[in-house]
Order: structure tokens, then C-alpha cells, then sequence
């Protein structure tokens, strides 16, 4: 350690005059900040006051030993970095330290080689946590962030309905029946058609609707191809609201203008007509039987104002999704950085989902769901040191141990927001077996969630494909063979027989898939 280790603190805690003040020299050399106390009670003092990074203290001292000071400090952060220090190596010394978990232990007189390899480690140590304290953080931040972004869509949508571009078709539809038929005003007559434009909240061409009202009272729609080519680029303002009747002069408006006339041109004459221009947003209620009035053209402004509502909304919620689709796939793509599955891991396990879900009969809207959040169903790995998941050999006993947990991490960062409850099911459950042999649970049967055990056949599938530490990439025929058949690492049993049987039907989309989203080297 010849280079001083900066934004790094250690506290030295040593009852002999001398030795404190030799070491604390010697460690000042090594550390920006160093502190030290006298016993362990001034050293626990010390510790909760200032929070070093290390803690390097004696054995024997009065008024609090050092083991007794490491237990109160433990109990403080039971994750400290510790070395004792001491010139006897009593067994019962040695054995104090072991249970409270102090794997670093120095005789006197002090051998600098072996004070600065302990120290050395000690600092690796609280780095690695340190990074993933920061990995942590950004978790906790990018959640935070969907919870906002969910909150805010339902604020949006209180009182209202999810606003879809299907379902606010459907409540447009509604919307106008009501205007056909009076609904929306206390006007005794409607026109026979309405001609409108909806941007849907985003950027390009509106488009363009025409409602007909047939002999028959029957409501027509249809999208309007031979709409009048006006600019209807200018922005939002000041709205525009004409009515018009009959052999009356047409206000002097180009747009209302060039929208007459090319009514003209195709042999059509409108008659008794409102027009309601703001933006890029056009209603215009054309061929009253009546005479219109001033209230006749309000009706049609508040149907203005309501379908403007709607659009807005359904943007909001357009906006909304696209961000929380954002917010999820990047916060799959932040736990995977450091994993042995890169590249498009995560968005091909999603399809494999999709494709399992059409399948045994969910709605597309449900398969897209699943596919969207088995995105997170690995997000528990930020919490696995990237050394540990990118370890090239076998797993210590510990170390698995550890990777197991990385379901239970899942579930936490994930949280119990409702929109994200499948997310979380899929995080905690899907390395549950069919027959029992899974963890964290050890759960079997139908006591693992559907959505888990979807996730369970794809991922299995997708790791199979991928190289791994421990394996080469297997072609799509010999993962087949090992899922359906076994290999002693991965067996049937481990999976949902009727999902197995839906894996061996639609296996050709599984390939399909996987090449069609393979990791571009």
C-alpha cells in the first residue's frame, strides 16, 4: 500500500501510548482519515459519532475489551469491516473473533506485510459494498420512478376509464351518439353529419372521421380519405367557432373556405353548418334541417372540449405506458449488465412468454403484459457481486447460497405496487420446479404462480441456447432433447407438464424467435 487510499476513513482503537501513536502515523500514510481511541468504549463512542469505513482495534484494554466493542459496533452494521489486533493468540481470543465474524487477526509486534494485506482486503471488501450500495440506490431510484409514473397515469385517469386508442374509439363513438341524438345540449335537431380530426396526442397527421347519420336513424363512421388537404399545422391558440346557414356569406377564413369548397367540387352543397377550428383539431356539423344558432354552435364546442379531454387523456396514457415500458426494460437491461446474459436475453425470454401465453388461450393484451414484466424476473441480481456472476468455475457452497437469494432481492426491489404484481411473482417464483427441486420455497405443483411457471420453460430454454461458464451454446434440437428429456441438470419434472406439452407444440417459435432477436456480436 504505498499509495493513500482516498475517501477512505479507519478508526485505530489501542490502550498502549505508544503502540497508538506509532500505528497512527504509520496509518495516516495509508488513509485520508484516521481516528483513534484508547478502549473500546471510546472507540464505540468514536464509531457511532463518525462511521469509519475500517476498524482496526486491540483485544485487551480496560474499561470495554475490543471483542465486546466489535459486538456493540456489529450490532450497529453488522456488515463492518474489521481487524483485531492482539500480542496473545489464545484460543479463546481467536474463537471470540471467528463467532462474531472478524476473519482478520493480527499478532503483535506487527508484521507490515500482513497489516497491510488485511487492510488491503478490508478496503476491497467496502469498496465492492460500496458499489453496491450505488447499484442499490439507482434500483431504488429507477423504481421510484415507475411508482411516479404509474401514480401519475391513474391521477390522470381519475374519474375516467384507461383511454386505449381502442377504448376512447369506442367512447368517441358513444360521445357522438349522444350528439346525434341531443344529449349533449338541449338542441331539438342534429345535423346529418359530422366531420372531424383527432391527433390522438401525437406528432404527425391528424385523422381524419366522418359520422353520417343514415335514413334509418342508424349512426355511420368511417375514416375519411377524401378529406379537404388544408395545413392544418398551425398550433394550438385561440379557437375559431362559425355557424353558417343557408345562402349566408361564409366568413372570411381560408381554412372554412378551401373545407366548403372542396365540398363543391365533389357535387355536395353544405347547408346550416358549424365550424370549430383550434390547431390541428377540426369539427364541423354540417346539414342541419334547421336554421342554427349561437346554442347549436356551443353543443358543438363542448363535443370539442370533450373529445379534446379524451385525446389529451389517451396521450397521457400513451406517454405513460411508453415510459414505464421504457423505465422496466432499462431497469432489466442495469441488473443484466453484469450478468453472463447480455444482449437481448431479457426481450427474447418476453417473447418466449408471449408465445406460451397466445397459446394456452390468454388475451394478447395479458401475453403482452407477462412478456413485458418477465423482463424484471432476474432484477435481484443487482445485488450479486459482478465477480460472483461472472465467475468462470463452480460456485462455493456460499456463493450459491448467495445466487439463490437473488429471487428474494428481486421481490423487494420490485415492491407491491399493483401494476407491477406479476413482476414480482415472476422475480420470486421462477426457479420454483414442478417437482419441488426449486428454490427459494422449495414449492411444488400449482403452488407456484402460472406466471412463474411460464417463465420457468423460457429462461430454461434461452440459458440453454447461450454460453455459459459452464456450458457451450446448445442449437435449438439439443435443448429441445435436454427440456423434454432430461440431461441430470435440468429434467421434465422440473416443469409444468401442460406447459411442457404447450413448449413441444410451439417449439419451431421458440427458434424462430431466438434467432430473430440473437445477440448481435
Amino acid at each position: 500500500m504505498n499509495v493513500k487510499t482516498k475517501d477512505m476513513s479507519i478508526l485505530y482503537v489501542e490502550d498502549d501510548d505508544a503502540i497508538r501513536e506509532y500505528m497512527s502515523g504509520y496509518l495516516n500514510n495509508r488513509f485520508e482519515r484516521v481516528l483513534v481511541a484508547e478502549n473500546g468504549a471510546a472507540g464505540f463512542d468514536t464509531y457511532r459519532k463518525n462511521t469509519p469505513d475500517i476498524v482496526m482495534t486491540d483485544i485487551r484494554m480496560p474499561v470495554m475489551d475490543g471483542l465486546e466493542m466489535i459486538r456493540a459496533i456489529i450490532k450497529e452494521n453488522d456488515k463492518a469491516a474489521v481487524i483485531i489486533t492482539s500480542a496473545y493468540d489464545e484460543a479463546r481470543y481467536l474463537l471470540g473473533a471467528i463467532e462474531l465474524g472478524v476473519s482478520h487477526y493480527l499478532l503483535k509486534p506487527f508484521d507490515n506485510n500482513k497489516v497491510d494485506a488485511s487492510l488491503q482486503h478490508c478496503i476491497e471488501t467496502v469498496r465492492k459494498a460500496q458499489s453496491v450500495r450505488e447499484r442499490e440506490n439507482y434500483i431504488a431510484a429507477a423504481y421510484q420512478t415507475i411508482d411516479s409514473l404509474i401514480d401519475y397515469g391513474e391521477e390522470s385517469l381519475n374519474g375516467s376509464i384507461h383511454l386505449t386508442a381502442e377504448t376512447m374509439g369506442r367512447q368517441l363513438d358513444q360521445m357522438v351518439e349522444k350528439f346525434f341524438d341531443g344529449s349533449l345540449g338541449l338542441s331539438s335537431h342534429s345535423p346529418a353529419s359530422l366531420i372531424m380530426t383527432l391527433t390522438h396526442g401525437l406528432a404527425g397527421q391528424p385523422e381524419w372521421l366522418r359520422y353520417d347519420m343514415g335514413n334509418g336513424k342508424s349512426l355511420q363512421k368511417e375514416c375519411y380519405p377524401d378529406h379537404p388537404p388544408l395545413d392544418l399545422g398551425a398550433p394550438v391558440g385561440n379557437h375559431v367557432l362559425y355557424y353558417v346557414n343557408e345562402d349566408e356569406t361564409l366568413p372570411d377564413d381560408p381554412l372554412l373556405r378551401s373545407f366548403v369548397g372542396h365540398f363543391g367540387r365533389n357535387g355536395e352543397k353544405p347547408r346550416n353548418l358549424i365550424w370549430y377550428h383550434n390547431g390541428s383539431r377540426i369539427i364541423c356539423a354540417i346539414n342541419y334541417p334547421a336554421p342554427v344558432t349561437g346554442y347549436d354552435a356551443v353543443v358543438v364546442k363542448n363535443l370539442a372540449v370533450q373529445t379534446r379531454y379524451m385525446d389529451t387523456i389517451s396521450a397521457q396514457c400513451h406517454q405513460t405506458e411508453e415510459a414505464f415500458f421504457y423505465t422496466i426494460t432499462s431497469l432489466a437491461r442495469a441488473a443484466e449488465a453484469n450478468d453472463e446474459d447480455t444482449g437481448n436475453h431479457i426481450q427474447r425470454v418476453g417473447k418466449y412468454c408471449a408465445a406460451i401465453c397466445r397459446r394456452i388461450g390468454y388475451s394478447d393484451e395479458m401475453a403482452e403484459i407477462i412478456a413485458l414484466q418477465s423482463q424484471l424476473h432476474d432484477v435481484g441480481k443487482i445485488h450479486i457481486p459482478p465477480e460472483t456472476l461472472k465467475k468462470p468455475g463452480k460456485l462455493t457452497k456460499a456463493e450459491m447460497d448467495l445466487m439463490r437469494e437473488h429471487t428474494v432481492f428481486g421481490a423487494k426491489i420490485i415492491g407491491n405496487h399493483p401494476r407491477l404484481e406479476i413482476a414480482r411473482t415472476i422475480a420470486q417464483y421462477h426457479h420454483e420446479r414442478w417437482d419441488g427441486s426449486g428454490y427459494p420455497f422449495g414449492l411444488c405443483g400449482t403452488a407456484i404462480p402460472m406466471d412463474a411457471r411460464i417463465v420457468t420453460i423460457a429462461d430454461t430454454y434461452d440459458a440453454l441456447r447461450n454460453k455459459r461458464s459452464y456450458k457451450p451454446p446448445f442449437d435449438h434440437d439439443t435443448v429441445c432433447r435436454i427440456i423434454v428429456e432430461g440431461d441430470g441438470r435440468t429434467e421434465p419434472a422440473h416443469f409444468d407438464p401442460d406447459l411442457l406439452q404447450t413448449f413441444k407444440d410451439i417449439n419451431k417459435e421458440f427458434d424462430e424467435i431466438y434467432e430473430r432477436f440473437a445477440t448481435v456480436e
